[in-house]
C-alpha cells in the first residue's frame, strides 16, 4: 500500500525549538540559549537546512511517481478503441458486388466512425433453424431471425449432454469453398457463479466434431480456430470449407452439424445467439497507415498490392529499403485488381540487387496528406513538438525521420521513457496527457535532424465508443449496404490518470498470485480459468502413522465443489482435475504437495414433533421450506457441522409454530460422527443434502390430549 506522507510537517521555528529542547539532556554545561550564542546560531542554520530538505523531499511530481511505478513493473494504461461486430448484406433485388470490404472500411454510428480490422467478404448467411438428435429423440428449434431484442435458447447437445448427441444447423446459403467462414456464438456463462475467463493453457472440457453436407453425404468440416473452447464461452469458430456444399432435399437449405465426441461438461452449454460472417470493427478513424511487403526483384516494373481502405480512397507513397533506411520512389501506375485491392507499380531502381526487396507503402487521408509532417528536427537535444490532435491511440502512432545528409528516411521506435536508451537509439516518447512528442538528449536517445513524418495515426473516442447494439447502421464505402450491429461495442477506455494508476496498483497488490496460506489456495482454485467453482476449502490431510493420526506439514488438500448439471456429482472429472492441478502447480510453494479431494455427500434426515398455531393451513409447507433453506447444499460451507439445535431454533421461531416438542437428526453416508448434543459432524470434505423430512404435526388441543 502506498501512502501520501506529508514530510514537510514542521516549520523552521518548530525544528529549532526541538533542537534547543534536547540541549540539557545531551550537554548540561550548555546554558546560554540566546541568539548571540555561536552554537544556537549553528543550530538555526541546520534547522533551516532541514526545513528546506523536507520541503523538496515532500514535493513528489508526476514524473517521480511514474519512476516509482516503473520500479514495481506498472505503467499508466493508455486509451483503447471499443470493438464490436457488424453483419452486412445487399438489399433485396440489388445485384451483389463480389468484391470484399477493404481493411479499414468505415461504418458510422451517427458521427462516430468504426473501421474494419481486416479485409472481409460480404456473404451473409442466415440461420433458418436447428434440430437436435439425442439418441432416438429429435427436437427442432426454429430461429426468429436473431432479433436484437430476443435471444434464442438452444442447447446443442440437450440439457443433459451425452456422447453422441448432435446438433444440425440449417442455413439459407452455403459456405464459400476455399474461403474461411466465421460463425459467432453467444454462450451463456453466468450461473450461480460466473465462468472464469479461459486462458491459453486451458484444457477443453469437451471435444467436438464438425461436419458439412456435401453431394457425397456428411464430410468433415475443418476448423481453423475455436475461441468458444467447445461452447464454453462466447466467441468465434472459423471454418474452411474444402469443397461445395449440397442443398438438403428435405429442407431446401444447407446444413452443418456438430457431434459431441468427448463429454466432461460441467453445465450443458446454452447458445443464446448465432451470427454468420460478422465483420469485426473498431471505433477508430485512420488518418494514415502503412504496410511492409517483400517484393520479388524481377526485371522491369515492380508492384505491391494492398487491401487498405486509404490505398483506394487516399494518397500513397512508396519506399524501398536501402542500407537500413527507406528511399522514396515514385509510383508510375495505380489500378484496381479484380478482387478490389489496389496495385501500385514502380520502376526497379538501378542500384537494386538481390532476389527480393523490402518495400513500404504509406497511405494518407486526402485532407491529411499535407499535414503528415510534424516538423523539422534541428539535431538539438530534448526536442519537443506539440501534436494538437485529440484522441490519439497510443499504440497506433508511428513516425519516421528524414536524415538531412543522405535524404533517407529512418523509422523511430516508441519508448515509455529514455532511461535505458543509448546515444544512437532512434527513439521517441509520446506523452498524450501533455499532447506532445519528445526526443532524446543525445545521451539517452538520438535527436532528429530532418523532416519528421507520420506513418500511422489513428484516433478514437475511447470509453465513449462503448455504444449499445443497433447503433452502427451506415457504411461509407457503399451506402446501399444493409448494416446490422448485433452486439454492444465494448473494450473502449480512456487514458488512465496517474492517480487512477496508483489506485489500480493498490488493488492488484491485494490479488492472490501465490499459494502460501490456506485462503490463498482456496482463492486460486476459484480463479481456475474456464471452470465454474461453487466453493473450495483447504484442509490438512491426515495419514495413518503407527496407529494414530498425524499430519504432513508440506502437504495440503483442497476440497473442490464444482457447479454441475448432474445432481450431487461427487467426482471431479478428469479435465476439471487437470485444469486445477495445472493452475496450482505454477503457484504453489516449492516442496508443497497439493491433493484435490472430491466432496463427500452425507444424507440428512430430520424427524420432529411440532405443535402448530390455529388458522395456519400451510404450516407443514412453511416448516419444510425453512429446513430446506437451512440445508441448502449449494450455499453450505464445506465441512460445517449440521446443528440440531439450529434446526430446532429455525422451526421454533416460525409464526405458524407454537412449540417444537422434539427433534432428531439422522445421517447416512461416510466419514460423519454423531455428537452427544445431537449434532452431526461432517468429514472435512463433507456436504449435507436433505434425504428425508418426517414431521408429526399437532394442534394445541391434540397435543394436550396426547
Amino acid at each position: 500500500m502506498f501512502y501520501n506522507f506529508d514530510l514537510d510537517d514542521k516549520s523552521y521555528q518548530e525544528i529549532e525549538a526541538d533542537a534547543v529542547f534536547q540541549i540539557p539532556g545531551r550537554c548540561p554545561d550548555w546554558t546560554n540559549y540566546n541568539q548571540s550564542d555561536p552554537g544556537i546560531m549553528l543550530l538555526g542554520l541546520l534547522a533551516w537546512l532541514k526545513e528546506i530538505q523536507q520541503y523538496h523531499i515532500s514535493r513528489l511530481g508526476g514524473w517521480k511517481r511514474q519512476k516509482f511505478l516503473k520500479l514495481l513493473g506498472v505503467s499508466v494504461r493508455h486509451a483503447l478503441p471499443a470493438h464490436s461486430s457488424v453483419s452486412v448484406e445487399w438489399p433485396a433485388g440489388m445485384t451483389e458486388n463480389k468484391n470484399p470490404l477493404s481493411k479499414g472500411s468505415r461504418f458510422f454510428a451517427g458521427d462516430m466512425a468504426f473501421e474494419t480490422v481486416k479485409k472481409g467478404r460480404i456473404h451473409p448467411i442466415k440461420l433458418i433453424g436447428a434440430y437436435l438428435v439425442c439418441g432416438e429423440a429429435l427436437d427442432w428449434y426454429a430461429n426468429n431471425g436473431n432479433d436484437l431484442e430476443k435471444h434464442m435458447r438452444l442447447y446443442p447437445f440437450g440439457e443433459r449432454p451425452q456422447v453422441g448427441n448432435r446438433c444440425c444447423f440449417v442455413m439459407d446459403k452455403a459456405f464459400v469453398p476455399g474461403e474461411q467462414t466465421v460463425v459467432s456464438f453467444n454462450i451463456r456463462t453466468e450461473y450461480e457463479v460466473v465462468r472464469n475467463p479461459i486462458g491459453e493453457d486451458f484444457i477443453p472440457l469437451a471435444r467436438l466434431k464438425w461436419e458439412y453436407q456435401s453431394a457425397e453425404g456428411w464430410e468433415d468440416l475443418p476448423v481453423d480456430f475455436d475461441t468458444t473452447y467447445a461452447f464454453l464461452q462466447s466467441g468465434k469458430i472459423g471454418f474452411h470449407l474444402p469443397k461445395e456444399m449440397a442443398e438438403d432435399k428435405n429442407y431446401g437449405a444447407y446444413q452443418i452439424r456438430v457431434t459431441l465426441i468427448e463429454n466432461d461438461y460441467d453445465v450443458a452449454p446454452l447458445v443464446q445467439d448465432i451470427y454468420f460472417n460478422e465483420i469485426e470493427v473498431r471505433q477508430q478513424y485512420t488518418y494514415c497507415d502503412f504496410e511492409d511487403y517483400d517484393v520479388p526483384a524481377a526485371e522491369g516494373r515492380l508492384f505491391v498490392k494492398s487491401s487498405m481502405y486509404l490505398a483506394k480512397n487516399g494518397q500513397a507513397e512508396l519506399y524501398i529499403e536501402k542500407n537500413g533506411g527507406l528511399c522514396q520512389v515514385a509510383a508510375v501506375e495505380k489500378k484496381e485488381a479484380a478482387d478490389g485491392d489496389m496495385i501500385f507499380y514502380f520502376e526497379k531502381p538501378k542500384w537494386l540487387s538481390g532476389e527480393s526487396v523490402r518495400c513500404r507503402l504509406a497511405v494518407y487521408e486526402n485532407d491529411f496528406f499535407e499535414k503528415r509532417e510534424l516538423g523539422v528536427g534541428g539535431g538539438f537535444a530534448n526536442q519537443e513538438y506539440r501534436l494538437n490532435i485529440p484522441g490519439i491511440v497510443y499504440d497506433e502512432f508511428e513516425i519516421m525521420v528524414c536524415d538531412r545528409q543522405d535524404k533517407m528516411f529512418y523509422p523511430y521506435r516508441r519508448v515509455e521513457d529514455f532511461d535505458n536508451c543509448k546515444p544512437m537509439d532512434a527513439v521517441y516518447a509520446l506523452e498524450l496527457a501533455e499532447d506532445r512528442l519528445l526526443f532524446g538528449n543525445c545521451e539517452n536517445g538520438m535527436a532528429p535532424d530532418g523532416e519528421i513524418r507520420l506513418l500511422r495515426l489513428r484516433v478514437s473516442s475511447g470509453r465513449s465508443g462503448n455504444i449499445k447494439a443497433g447503433k452502427i447502421q451506415e457504411s461509407q464505402e457503399n451506402a446501399s449496404l444493409l448494416v446490422k450491429q448485433n452486439g454492444s461495442a465494448c473494450g473502449g477506455r480512456d487514458n488512465e490518470t496517474l492517480e487512477s494508476c496508483y489506485e489500480r496498483l493498490c488493488r492488484e497488490l491485494k490479488n492472490v498470485h501465490r499459494g502460501v496460506t490456506y485462503r490463498d489456495y482456496e482463492t486460486l482454485v476459484k480463479q481456475t480459468p474456464g471452470l465454474l467453482i461453487l466453493d473450495s476449502k483447504a484442509v490438512s490431510p491426515a495419514v495413518e502413522d503407527a496407529g494414530r493420526q498425524s499430519m504432513r506439514e508440506n502437504e495440503i488438500a483442497i476440497v473442490v465443489r464444482p457447479l454441475s448439471y448432474q445432481e450431487r456429482d461427487a467426482q471431479l472429472n478428469d479435465k476439471y482435475r487437470q485444469n486445477i492441478e495445472q493452475m496450482i502447480e505454477k503457484r504453489k510453494m516449492i516442496g508443497t504437495t497439493v491433493k484435490i479431494l472430491n466432496p463427500e455427500y452425507v444424507g440428512i434426515s430430520v424427524f420432529a414433533e411440532i405443535v402448530i398455531r390455529p388458522h395456519f393451513t400451510d404450516a407443514e409447507e412453511r416448516i419444510e421450506e425453512a429446513v430446506r433453506d437451512y440445508l441448502d447444499e449449494k450455499s453450505w460451507e464445506i465441512g460445517r457441522p449440521v446443528s440440531a439445535s439450529a434446526i430446532y431454533g429455525i422451526i421454533d421461531i416460525l409464526p405458524c409454530v407454537r412449540q417444537a416438542k422434539s427433534l432428531m437428526v439422522e445421517a447416512a453416508g461416510r466419514g460423519f460422527r454423531r455428537l452427544v448434543n445431537g449434532d452431526v459432524q461432517l468429514p472435512p470434505n463433507g456436504l449435507p443434502y436433505l434425504r428425508e423430512l418426517d414431521f408429526r404435526i399437532f394442534t394445541a388441543r391434540e397435543a394436550d390430549i396426547i
